[in-house]
């Protein structure tokens, strides 16, 4: 078997984690996947790829033979796709995991000035994670580095929250002091994205001086619901800037106190696996938060 060949295994198990999964994109039967990657690994002298429960997870040899050749090998398939005659076939399209608040708010009005193409899952942290783990997903928007050498990540910016009412429920003066502010909100109604309320909670303790105390109107797993509620005069909230910039400039929503500084902002980072920032989908999308 050429050295290619178990190349191009070994590239097709790296990103699907999986030697089946990876087996089956190559048109191979896993049997033969799996001899090719132990005459691979004979010849570099180290396994690869050690087995999991939930598929394969490259060794640092691994890692680092894909970070290697990766690139060289997408780029031959595209020079013998020509030499055959064949019309290049279409980039496969970004599996991209993030929330949907963040890819309707920040990614939508990125890529619609570019060719990606982007095939979207929506989860949290701990779901987007698990897929990109198990292979499912080339890129994941996260809030947190994975601990893991097979994984890299990039920062693309962080988030920052403001505390948000609609117009007619806020007073005027407003508040002189974040004492004024803990009164008036011990009597007002909150809207929230879930019944934890972390980012809440701490805001009220440590900078209110109080545990939270206004009345918990509505809960809703999708902020831009939260939002909506917001401008509905169902309560105040704590949101992320990102998601309620538009309500704020034409003014359906209004900042009932400068928060900002008083709340950490959170971190995002894009995660993918060693060695695909030259991967032409994964730098494409890096490159939309460069700028």
């Amino acid at each position: 078997m050429s050295r290619p060949e178990q190349l191009r295994t070994f590239v097709a198990v790296y990103r699907a984690r999986s030697v089946t999964d990876g087996a089956r994109q190559r048109g191979l039967s896993q049997p033969a996947a799996s001899q090719q990657l132990a005459g691979l690994e004979r010849a570099v002298g180290t396994p690869l790829f050690v087995r999991t429960p939930r598929g394969v997870e490259p060794t640092g040899k691994g890692v680092a033979l894909y970070a290697q050749t990766s690139s060289a090998l997408d780029q031959l398939e595209a020079v013998l796709t020509g030499l055959d005659g064949r019309a290049a076939a279409p980039s496969a399209p970004l599996r991209l995991g993030s929330t949907a608040e963040f890819f309707s708010a920040l990614v939508l009005p990125r890529i619609g000035a570019t060719d990606l193409a982007v095939v979207a899952r929506f989860g949290d942290d701990a779901e987007l994670l698990e897929l990109l783990e198990r292979g499912e997903l080339d890129v994941a928007v996260l809030s947190s580095v994975p601990g893991r050498r097979s994984f890299e990540a990039l920062s693309i910016g962080q988030k920052r929250f403001v505390l948000v009412a609609s117009p007619p429920v806020v007073p005027h003066p407003t508040f002189g002091s974040l004492a004024e502010l803990g009164d008036w909100l011990v009597g007002q109604s909150w809207v929230a994205y879930s019944l934890e309320l972390p980012i809440t909670r701490r805001f009220w303790l440590t900078q209110l001086g109080r545990p939270f105390s206004a009345r918990l109107r509505l809960v809703a797993p999708d902020l831009r619901a939260v939002t909506g509620a917001v401008e509905r005069g169902i309560g105040c909230s704590i949101l992320p800037r990102f998601v309620c910039a538009r309500a704020l400039e034409e003014q359906r929503i209004v900042e009932v106190h400068p928060v900002s500084d008083l709340i950490p902002g959170e971190p995002w980072f894009v995660c993918f696996r060693t060695g695909d920032t030259a991967r032409p989908p994964v730098a494409d999308f890096v490159a939309l938060f460069e700028a």
